[in-house]
């Protein structure tokens, strides 16, 4: 089966457009191949139509990116997008989320993966104060901004610096589970982007902390490479424990981990 075909039967799966596409989950082969090249393999409509079913499976699973191969297709595709919540404050969750929409529209929302949410409960407004609070503190540390949804094709990304974020990390083709991965604090990638209206341009840009790490995270998908195979030995957990360990330190002394994350000082994420 060639590639049009494959991708065709993937999408006419759906029980009807607009319906998220089944995510596989690991131990499917099309995780761990080399993807192929992407550039020119589907008609125009056929990639846009699969870009489209991409992004509303991402937004409904939720996360942060997605890449061909966790849809079964070892395609060199992927898209991305950070729609993170505003600083006043998190609305419901319709709001935070956004609704469903076509490739090229933008919003804000709370993901759940390169890094997956820990699953806090609010239980009155002072406990929701201080978990905004603390999830801020998080998101500065990680230097996390909004990524707008982009569709990437073929990207090819350079690790830039000696700089290493250390953080945890989700997949949502290993659902449930986390661990901690470091991962470059600067990239530079080359790639060609989908446009709205189908067509493509070159891109060439540099990322620094929470889009260097997206970008890292799915490009490794294209290489039948998950986030786990990098993580810090023995950082492997159910996500249900995650708020247990969101201090680094915390998980170095409750799990046992050693080498360099054990070198961070209280309160670090950056390894120079």
């Amino acid at each position: 089966m060639d590639i049009t075909e494959l991708t065709r039967k993937i999408l006419d799966r759906r029980a009807k457009d607009g319906d998220p596409l089944r995510i596989v989950q690991a131990g499917h082969p099309a995780l761990r191949r080399t993807s192929l090249s992407a550039r020119g393999r589907l008609a125009p409509e056929l990639l846009l139509e699969l870009v489209d079913a991409m992004t509303v499976t991402m937004r409904d699973a939720p996360g942060v990116g997605l890449a061909a191969p966790q849809v079964g297709l070892p395609l060199s595709l992927y898209v991305i997008e950070d729609r993170v919540r505003a600083a006043a404050g998190v609305g419901s969750e319709e709001e935070q989320h956004g609704e469903d929409g076509e490739h090229g529209e933008n919003g804000d929302d709370a993901p759940d993966q390169p890094h997956e949410s820990h699953g806090r409960r609010a239980v009155d407004d002072t406990d929701e104060l201080d978990d905004l609070e603390e999830r801020d503190a998080e998101d500065d540390l990680l230097e996390r901004r909004p990524v707008p949804l982009r569709a990437l094709l073929d990207p090819q990304v350079t690790l830039l610096g000696t700089e290493r974020v250390y953080a945890w990390e989700g997949c949502l083709s290993v659902d449930g589970w986390q661990s901690i991965v470091p991962r470059s604090r600067r990239v530079r990638v080359q790639a060609l982007e989908l446009l709205p209206g189908g067509e493509l341009r070159e891109i060439d840009e540099e990322h620094v902390g929470w889009p260097a790490r997206i970008l890292q995270h799915e490009t490794d998908h294209l290489a039948g490479t998950l986030c786990h195979d990098l993580m810090v030995p023995r950082s492997y957990i159910e996500s249900g424990y995650a708020p247990y360990y969101a201090d680094l330190g915390e998980a170095v002394r409750r799990l046992g981990l050693s080498g360099e994350i054990a070198e961070l000082g209280e309160g670090e994420v950056i390894a120079r």
